[in-house]
């Protein structure tokens, strides 16, 4: 009888996701084809990362192996959901770095085509919104079509197999608990660090008096020990000059991680601050008047988003940069009067001495082939993942 139940309920899922919803959908290749009235009444309520500015960005100073999709789902003529996703050409050197001949020989010829709803050069669920009226579980069976459309229409330029949906936080997850029933799995990632400030710190200081003695003057050494290395910190407006240095810092990063999805190209920093406005920061560490270390900030809402970071690995072995840019991120934050700073799934033993706690991060993955699909469970039920360290730094 198990066997049978299982039989039937897989009958009924496959024609679940082989039936149409009867919603009316837009598609687009670029932001800039879309009723922007349509897909901004949803946008700004949500996230800066879904804004018509931020796609602007992106599709300007694109990652060369990424390229963008979009669609509105309506009814009646009313929007009641945006998504935007990326297609990402994967080639096994993004993923590891080949130590041996023959690990290098296979993993050069591994190439996988992927439909990413969100954003491989952004943490967070910046993939999909919807309308304050439509049901949650609609929703995300709506996601589901929608995906299944551009995966469809994409067989022209090349099969995509794999499909992912990222990142997702808190009751976000069991509010998509809907897309197991297309053969979609949980796989959970790497925390979030994120630092709570609350309503009344709006300066450095006032974080300050936020933290245990201990590691208060911890925060203050690093302070202490960037001054006496003759190092000063400072606010920064980016230049196509100062772009170019910025790049090659970030670049001395993107070549240390493990793996590089997708790589920004060059001018993104500097298309950021022309977009985002007083919604991007760029704080720099400097020496002798050049910059040996930065790190970008987003505003997102109430929250500042610690984005990305360059800095001179030699330097950075003997004085520490890359710490005292978290701290940056901080002041940035009181600067911009946010309540919460995200900073990102790297590097989470730092992040935690300032006073951050991790968050549970979760994607949806499926792969076309239910055999593969089914192998896929099994192997990320065992992929392990980071645990952030218990740290009491606030008071």
């Amino acid at each position: 009888m198990h066997l049978i139940n299982n039989v039937k309920e897989k009958v009924k899922r496959h024609k679940e996701r082989h039936k149409s919803l009867d919603y009316q959908y837009l598609f687009s290749d670029s932001i800039h084809f879309l009723n922007l009235e349509h897909w901004n009444s949803i946008a700004k309520k949500n996230s800066i990362f879904l804004s018509q500015e931020y796609f602007s960005v992106i599709e300007k100073h694109s990652p060369k192996n990424t390229s963008q999709r979009y669609a509105i789902a309506y009814s009646n003529g009313k929007p009641l959901l945006i998504l935007a996703c990326q297609i990402a050409d994967i080639r096994g050197e993004c993923l590891i770095k080949p130590k041996k001949k023959i690990v290098s020989k296979v993993t050069r010829q591994y190439k996988e085509r992927v439909l990413v709803c969100g954003n491989l050069i952004s943490s967070g669920l910046h993939g999909v919104a919807f309308a304050p009226q439509l049901d949650q579980e609609m929703g995300w069976r709506i996601v589901a079509e929608i995906l299944y459309k551009i995966r469809r229409s994409e067989k022209i330029s090349g099969k995509i197999d794999f499909v992912l949906i990222k990142d997702l936080k808190g009751n976000k997850i069991n509010q998509s608990k809907i897309m197991e029933r297309f053969s979609y799995r949980k796989i959970q990632t790497d925390p979030d660090m994120v630092l709570t400030l609350g309503k009344n710190i709006n300066s450095f200081d006032d974080y300050l008096g936020l933290l245990n003695s201990k590691y208060r003057n911890r925060v203050k050494k690093i302070i202490k020990n960037i001054k006496k290395g003759g190092f000063s910190c400072q606010k920064m407006t980016l230049t196509e000059e100062t772009e170019e240095r910025l790049y090659s810092l970030y670049m001395q990063v993107e070549e240390q991680s493990k793996t590089r999805l997708a790589t920004l190209s060059k001018g993104y920093f500097l298309g950021l601050s022309q977009y985002l406005g007083e919604n991007f920061g760029c704080y720099g560490i400097l020496k002798e008047n050049e910059i040996v270390g930065f790190i970008t900030i987003i505003k997102d809402h109430e929250e500042a988003v610690s984005y990305y970071v360059g800095f001179d690995y030699q330097i950075n072995k003997k004085y520490p940069l890359y710490f005292r840019l978290l701290q940056l991120v901080i002041e940035s934050a009181a600067d911009m009067k946010c309540k919460r700073v995200l900073f990102g799934r790297s590097a989470l033993e730092p992040k935690a001495n300032l006073g951050a706690k991790p968050v549970d991060v979760f994607l949806w993955a499926r792969h076309r082939v239910p055999t593969v699909n089914f192998f896929v469970r099994q192997i990320f039920q065992n992929i392990p993942y980071d645990s952030a360290p218990e740290r009491k730094a606030i008071k």
